[in-house]
């Protein structure tokens, strides 16, 4: 069975052959693998060689966005069947913490979680993978060839997550029903800015707007840069920064409603992260899921920053990662994207390639680039 990945001691992107996996447990279920994209992940693993190999393993199969079709399925398998689309998660907890013993892997305490196609477990680039029930999602039948966007999507899910947990704690202003966070449209009276227009800003914004948030999303790119103009596609505003600073980007999109309720960042541009903090508004949140590769230092006024944390009840958190109930949430909310922004999710994708050309897809470099996919089957 082909497969691709990278091997130990071997820099780059390789094929190399793996035996059919085959159900061994009465949970487990074999899926025939359609598509898998690639992201940011992906590439820095091969810049930065990144060979998180198993002990006592040569090589590790890249590839953790996947969408596939269920191929068989063990004795116990109650809710999946031969035919189903799916996608599949990707981080496989410790057993040992409470999170993760309670399905909340993404939440993991000790350290000691594997991750599929990044840290000790084979990923999905190849033609056929074996897995527990638990991590296996059933997709909507309509959108399984969007499948291969659950897994970011799921992350910004959780993201958002967060935001609406920790800013329920609030006294809102706003007293329309339904503007509360428990509500569909939560975001009606609310501004956010997004920081970062790649496929993780780009979904986080279909998220935000599919709560009728106000939303801005700002990147280093011109307004006529596809990134820039599915943002629009979306009735978003975008911000070029190329030449704005950090407090000129938060006034842009304070200046609406007075304030800035919530920053998503989605860039993995530590300067850029950190400096906004400086101009956040009060009692406003900021959610971190880039993460940045190597060192940076940077100068700025730590008292001020200190001082402006606690005196105006701002919160800054870090999100990695996400559950099932986050890639199932993802699932549902993919249809409501799909409704009211058609065409915004097949945008981003700019290239298919298929599996025997892995080296091109990886090396690809096009500056109007936002998704790449591998096509290992095609879909019926």
């Amino acid at each position: 069975m082909l497969a691709v990945g990278m091997l130990r001691d071997k820099p780059g992107v390789h094929a190399f052959d793996l035996p059919m996996p085959e159900i061994k447990q009465p949970d487990e279920v074999l899926v025939r693998v359609k598509e898998v994209g690639l992201d940011g992940t992906d590439y820095n693993m091969l810049r930065y060689g990144l060979q998180d190999i198993a002990p006592g393993r040569n090589e590790i199969v890249l590839g953790h966005e996947v969408g596939g079709v269920v191929e068989k399925v063990g004795s116990a398998v109650t809710t999946l069947a031969p035919g189903d689309p799916v996608t599949l998660t990707v981080r496989r907890g410790c057993e040992q913490c409470f999170p993760c013993l309670h399905d909340q892997s993404d939440m993991c305490m000790t350290g000691l979680y594997t991750e599929r196609g990044i840290h000790k477990l084979d990923g999905f680039l190849t033609q056929f993978v074996v897995e527990r029930e638990r991590y296996v999602v059933k997709m909507p039948n309509q959108l399984k060839r969007l499948a291969m966007f659950v897994e970011p999507l799921s992350i910004a899910e959780k993201g958002i997550e967060q935001i609406k947990t920790i800013q329920s704690r609030f006294p809102w202003s706003c007293s329309h029903p339904a503007h509360s966070f428990r509500s569909r449209y939560w975001g009606g009276c609310k501004t956010a800015l997004v920081v970062g227009a790649g496929p993780l800003g780009i979904l986080a914004t279909t998220l935000f707007r599919l709560a009728k948030t106000n939303t801005f999303v700002c990147d280093i790119l011109p307004e006529d840069h596809p990134k820039a103009r599915l943002v629009q596609c979306m009735n978003a505003s975008y911000i070029d920064a190329r030449h704005k600073s950090p407090e000129e980007i938060v006034d842009i999109g304070a200046a609406v409603e007075g304030s800035l309720d919530m920053i998503f960042e989605a860039s993995g541009a530590a300067e850029t992260a950190i400096r906004l903090i400086l101009y956040m508004s009060r009692s406003s949140i900021y959610v971190m899921t880039g993460i940045p590769r190597g060192d940076l230092n940077i100068r700025l006024d730590a008292a001020q920053l200190v001082r402006q944390l606690v005196r105006y009840n701002q919160v800054i958190v870090g999100s990695v990662n996400s559950n099932r109930s986050h890639f199932e949430r993802a699932c549902r909310d993919m249809v409501g994207i799909d409704t009211r922004f058609k065409g915004v999710l097949e945008g981003m994708i700019t290239r298919r390639f298929g599996l025997n050309d892995y080296q091109q897809a990886f090396t690809m470099n096009d500056p109007r680039q936002i998704k790449t996919v591998i096509e290992v089957e095609p879909w019926d």
